[in-house]
């Protein structure tokens, strides 16, 4: 058994009510990963909790997905008013919100409730494990992590990574940068908690996280481990030629146009490692595609420049305002940025808003800001 899977598996063993939470703009990979180990964590027993606030891409509708799907933690832990009752017990209790408050109204059996006798305190949390995907740092899951701080340092948490960028956050850290996927590291994980629980559903999303990190194992960083993971996931019937159907030749003929014209005017910069391109709201308006395809464009960018280290797109919005959407590989570069722009990063990722700027004055402007931060 590896060192990050003997962390893991007794909090597997042992929780009951497990969390999962997506970073935003997930891959394929992790969407995947976690649709697997949702079905998995379900066939022993255990209550899985999905969150992730963004639609599930059409292309992966071919897989189990989750049944509900939680946007908001709103819940997950109650408030208790205790009362001590050996010598005056409690015969009634009545609320009522009042709309800008909310009354309890408690009737004991004798006179008054002694102060002494009266406690509060926050109960547990619902969940007792919470599953990270390809989430570098807590402070990456964004407002979710900031408006339920107690939640993530009160419960166990299992981070799965493949990127050395990630801060160890977890008390169980299933992390191997020699990965080429999320979906690798998680089927690993499986085998060694418990192979009988394999079934068709998880192995084909599995299947599909390594196919779409690998670019369908043509990718340099696919490992032999990749291959073997696939073949041991095709014995449980996971289609191959499902997902590639799927993967790649379900993409909209507006997205490939949109695609075109991206590829046309790709730029590269050798010195940085940063490969950007800017999109015209013409762009958009003649391929037909949407606004929600430019984290896929993005995706895209990434894949095909494996020595990449910034990737980025310049757009007009729909409002005709200019914004870009920058990844970073280094994620201390992404706080970097952000912080020269007053934003917050997302993880990897940014979104810049450039108030009554030209693209070419957005991407000008940028350019200089990251010429500081060298």
């Amino acid at each position: 058994m590896s060192a990050s899977a003997n962390e893991a598996i007794p909090l597997i063993n042992k929780s009951e009510e497990i969390l999962l939470i997506l970073p935003s703009n997930p891959t394929d990979d992790i969407l995947s990963s976690a649709f697997a180990l949702h079905q998995y964590f379900k066939k022993h027993n255990k209550k899985s909790y999905f969150f992730h606030k963004q639609e599930i891409p059409k292309r992966l509708s071919f897989l189990k997905k989750p049944e509900k799907i939680l946007e908001t933690l709103n819940g997950s832990r109650d408030f208790v008013l205790m009362f001590k009752t050996k010598y005056n017990k409690i015969l009634n209790v009545n609320s009522e919100n009042m709309g800008e408050h909310f009354e309890v109204r408690v009737t004991p059996e004798k006179g008054s409730i002694d102060p002494r006798d009266f406690s509060f305190m926050p109960a547990d949390f619902k969940y007792d494990l919470v599953v990270t995907f390809g989430t570098p740092s807590l402070e990456s899951l964004g407002e979710i992590y900031h408006e339920n701080t107690d939640l993530f340092f009160e419960i166990p948490k299992i981070n799965i990574d493949n990127k050395s960028s990630n801060e160890n956050y977890g008390q169980a850290n299933v992390i191997d940068v020699t990965a080429s996927s999320i979906a690798e590291i998680c089927t690993g994980l499986i085998l060694e908690h418990d192979e009988s629980k394999f079934d068709k559903e998880i192995a084909q999303a599995l299947l599909t996280g390594i196919i779409s990190a690998t670019e369908s194992f043509q990718m340099a960083t696919t490992t032999p481990r990749a291959m073997i993971a696939a073949a041991r996931l095709m014995k449980y019937k996971a289609n191959q030629s499902t997902v590639i159907r799927y993967l790649y030749k379900t993409k909209s003929f507006s997205f490939l146009k949109l695609w075109g014209r991206v590829m046309a005017h790709l730029e590269w910069d050798e010195e940085t490692k940063m490969a950007w391109t800017l999109i015209e709201k013409s762009d958009f308006e003649e391929s037909g595609a949407s606004y929600e395809d430019i984290p896929y464009i993005l995706e895209e960018i990434q894949k095909n420049f494996f020595e990449g280290q910034i990737f980025g797109i310049f757009y007009n919005e729909e409002s005709s305002e200019t914004a870009a959407q920058m990844y970073f590989a280094d994620i201390s570069k992404a706080k970097q940025i952000a912080k020269e722009y007053d934003i917050e990063a997302t993880g990897n990722l940014i979104k810049i808003n450039f108030d009554n700027k030209k693209l070419v004055t957005a991407e000008k402007d940028f350019m200089h800001k990251l010429e500081n931060t060298e």
